[in-house]
């Protein structure tokens, strides 16, 4: 469709590899290719030469210690036939459905089940092996007596009904790129298409009922996972239990693809580069407009309905867990996304990243070399990986998306901004089954051959995801890689501190990498100012893409 002199055609999105990401990392050694018939490269059918998981049991063929990874979000599927193996059932937990914890069981088949019987899942709960945690008087007594509470709690055993079933898409999603793992294998029958037999926890196979399923990999699939269910109330006690329960039980690597709602913590300023366009001569009317807004902007409190009153012992509370939050993360690596605002400043947890501390903040790019869209950015951020894209039209920049058959409908034009490559890639990941996940999927042939189980709720195992919450999980397996395989060194005891777990990761970064299959390195855009990209890529990108291979060799090397 041409409007003015300016050509736009519908273009169809080539199909690619569902695991490009993992290839992206360095994960798998992937060669994409050849030309296709119109002179592109096949990005669907790249030739495997090798992973890192091979090169750990190569280095170490005896050993056999899983790392150990605590997501703190909102629950994970605990019947995924692609998580059930890697999720941690005894140890995870749910901070939401009661204060001091509930953990879900299966139903006796014979006698009724009593929903409510009483456990203690704190006891022993200390900072002990914290160190100083330059706590104030104030706060050092409400940790205190907070600890004391929870190490004299009863949670409670739930017979499993929804629970996480419900309401874990996003942790279902985060979790499948962290540590999802096969849990088919295909039959070699050609007259099939479809994996025709499970590999049973006693490795015995047995016919699958799930017409659905993929042989699917996550970054690390040989390590495991606990998921700390916590929700989106402000809460800093319920966020102190999930970092406390986290040490406690021995993680290798926390994640936090998720902001904290901290009422003063989490509020995003205005952009600095707002301010200094607004003192330009042509932005003077949009400077007068902004004063005259805020010379009528309402008191705080009614422009933030749902802030937490200003009291002593709030600001105690939410101060504690920032100071806990960086206090464990010196001992074990904290994984955060750096947040979806597209802004140049970072959500909270991920803006307490600093070089003193094992807090990682983590953007996201897309294979064509830049910053995805909404990607937060700025001199805090540690590192990037692979994610999806998201659509730009400002004065600064033009990122649209020629694949949507909706774009013609529309006359876009750069103006003085620039014109920056949207990318159609998307991490693919599991997903909640049946009409609460986000593909709310259902198997045509469910009435016949229900899922694994899941009778009755359908299909829907996998989605498409993306965010920093994706390049966040990513990270996040890498850490794992490198504990897993500290742990093949050392010993199962073994571990990695959070700052030695950094370190490596870092040093383990590229600045002027490619996102493969993509070519071009990464290269800085013009989101909020228009000079932006001189800022430098450490700005946009922090140390560079991760690359597992390389992290990995590090930690093995003699």
């Amino acid at each position: 469709m041409a409007n003015g002199n300016t050509q736009f055609s519908f273009q169809h999105p080539q199909s690619y590899y569902y695991l490009w990401h993992l290839a992206a990392l360095g994960v798998i050694d992937a060669t994409f290719g050849p030309l296709t018939p119109g002179g592109g490269v096949d990005y669907s059918s790249p030739t495997i030469n090798g992973t890192v998981w091979d090169t750990i049991s190569e280095a170490f063929p005896a050993a056999t210690a899983p790392a150990t990874v605590a997501l703190i979000d909102v629950g994970v599927s605990r019947s995924h036939p692609n998580l059930k193996s890697r999720l941690d059932a005894v140890k995870s937990i749910d901070l939401v459905s009661h204060p001091y914890g509930a953990k879900y069981v299966a139903a006796p088949a014979a006698s009724p089940y009593d929903p409510e019987v009483k456990a203690a899942f704190f006891a022993g709960i200390s900072t002990a092996g914290l160190g100083t945690l330059n706590l104030t008087g104030p706060e050092t007594a409400y940790l205190g007596s907070l600890i004391a509470e929870l190490a004299a709690s009863e949670g409670v055993l739930h017979t499993l009904i929804e629970g996480d079933e419900t309401f874990g898409s996003h942790g279902t999603a985060v979790a499948g790129l962290v540590v999802g793992e096969p849990a088919a294998s295909v039959a070699p029958n050609p007259a099939i298409t479809l994996p025709d037999v499970l590999i049973s926890d006693d490795g015995t196979a047995v016919p699958n009922p799930n017409r659905n399923m993929l042989p699917y990999f996550g970054v690390d699939p040989l390590s495991r996972l606990i998921s700390i269910r916590t929700g989106f109330e402000q809460q800093p006690d319920q966020f102190i239990a999930a970092f406390l329960y986290a040490f406690a039980n021995g993680a290798d690597v926390i994640l936090l693809p998720r902001g904290i709602p901290d009422p003063v913590r989490s509020v995003l300023n205005a952009k600095p580069e707002l301010s200094q366009d607004l003192d330009d001569r042509a932005n003077w009317e949009r400077a007068d407009l902004f004063a005259r807004l805020e010379e009528a902007t309402p008191p705080a409190s009614e422009i933030r309905p749902h802030a937490v009153g200003k009291t002593g012992n709030r600001e105690i509370a939410w101060n504690t867990l920032a100071k806990l939050i960086v206090a464990i993360s010196r001992k074990v690596p904290v994984v955060c996304a750096a947040g979806n605002d597209g802004e140049s400043q970072l959500i909270y947890p991920a803006n307490l990243a600093a070089a003193n501390n094992g807090i990682i903040a983590v953007g996201a790019v897309t294979p064509h070399g830049y910053r995805s869209g909404y990607s937060n950015y700025g001199a805090k951020l540690t590192l990037v990986a692979p994610s999806d894209d998201f659509e730009i039209y400002t004065r600064h920049q033009l990122r649209v998306d020629r694949t949507n058959p909706m774009v013609d409908q529309h006359y876009y034009h750069p103006g003085k901004g620039k014109v920056i490559p949207h990318s159609h890639f998307s991490l693919l990941t599991t997903d909640l089954p049946g009409t609460f996940g986000y593909a709310g999927g259902s198997d045509p042939y469910s009435s016949i051959l229900p899922p694994l189980d899941n009778q009755g709720i359908g299909g829907g195992y996998y989605t498409t995801f993306g965010g920093t919450s994706g390049a966040a999980a990513l990270v996040a397996g890498v850490a794992a890689l490198t504990a897993r395989a500290h742990k093949a060194k050392h010993g199962a005891a073994a571990k990695l501190d959070g700052l030695t777990s950094k370190a490596n990761l870092i040093a383990a970064c590229d600045q002027n990498a490619s996102v493969k299959p993509g070519t071009t390195p990464l290269t800085q855009d013009p989101m909020n100012a228009d000079n932006e990209p001189a800022k430098g890529k450490t700005y946009f990108f922090g140390a560079g893409l991760l690359d597992a291979g390389k992290a990995v060799a590090a930690i093995l090397a003699p």
